[in-house]
């Protein structure tokens, strides 16, 4: 019988350690323990409970997650995020789905580490959504969109975006503090966090962003009329 170390080809075969655990505290799957006290698992046995969860998901249906960002937490604090969240419900038969839920991130859509996004993908790896709805594309990531919707692909998770681009007036406001969070990680490194250069560097930057954005309103005005 062929073992899997824990931790080694888990990434290949798609299952997440804490799901190990998961089966391990249930009893489900059978763990050795090695002289130094590492568990390995038959990795027939890996893939038998993975695909009767996969049975039991088709059985249960659809599982939709929907997911909705904002860049601050004066944004949500605002009613933007629930704003975004009910945007989104209004564009789905709800209705279609057995089971829906929600999940967010208050932060940069350049953070690939934000908590949401990373419990979507843990959640695509270990087979237990079908489907992923967000507004915009820039909700999910500013960059590698496209990677993101492979990753669920390959998954089988469908990834739909609900809403045509840039019909909300705060996503130039938004896009501006996304860059100005860069310059600031960035500026903070060399300057340091605390340092008045930095500070400096951060005002000037945000101004020239702001003078682009109203540049861009400008230019769109009269095409409007």
């Amino acid at each position: 019988m062929n073992y899997t170390v824990y931790q080694k080809r888990l990434k290949f075969l798609g299952v997440n350690p804490r799901t190990l655990q998961r089966w391990d505290k249930a009893g489900k799957i059978e763990v050795v323990r090695t002289p130094t006290d590492r568990r390995r698992f038959p990795e027939s046995e890996i893939k038998r409970l993975l695909g009767e969860e996969i049975k039991s998901l088709n059985i249960l249906g659809r599982h939709l997650v929907i997911y909705a960002r904002v860049s601050s937490h004066e944004q949500k604090k605002k009613g933007d995020l629930d704003r975004k969240i009910e945007a989104i419900k209004q564009k789905l038969d709800l209705r279609i789905y057995d089971n829906i839920e929600i999940i967010s991130d208050v932060g940069s859509g350049l953070n690939d580490k934000r908590k949401g996004l990373s419990t979507i993908m843990e959640k695509a790896k270990n087979k237990t959504i079908t489907d992923v709805a967000i507004r915009y594309k820039d909700r999910l990531t500013c960059f590698g969109f496209h990677y993101l919707k492979t990753f669920f692909e390959s998954h089988g998770v469908k990834l739909m975006i609900v809403d045509d681009k840039s019909k909300e007036s705060s996503i130039q406001e938004e896009l501006v503090e996304d860059l100005l969070s860069v310059v600031t990680s960035f500026s903070g490194r060399l300057y340091g966090t605390k340092s008045g250069k930095n500070k400096v560097l951060q005002e000037k930057v945000k101004g020239a962003l702001d003078d682009v954005a109203n540049l861009s309103d400008e230019v769109k005005g009269p095409a409007a009329h």
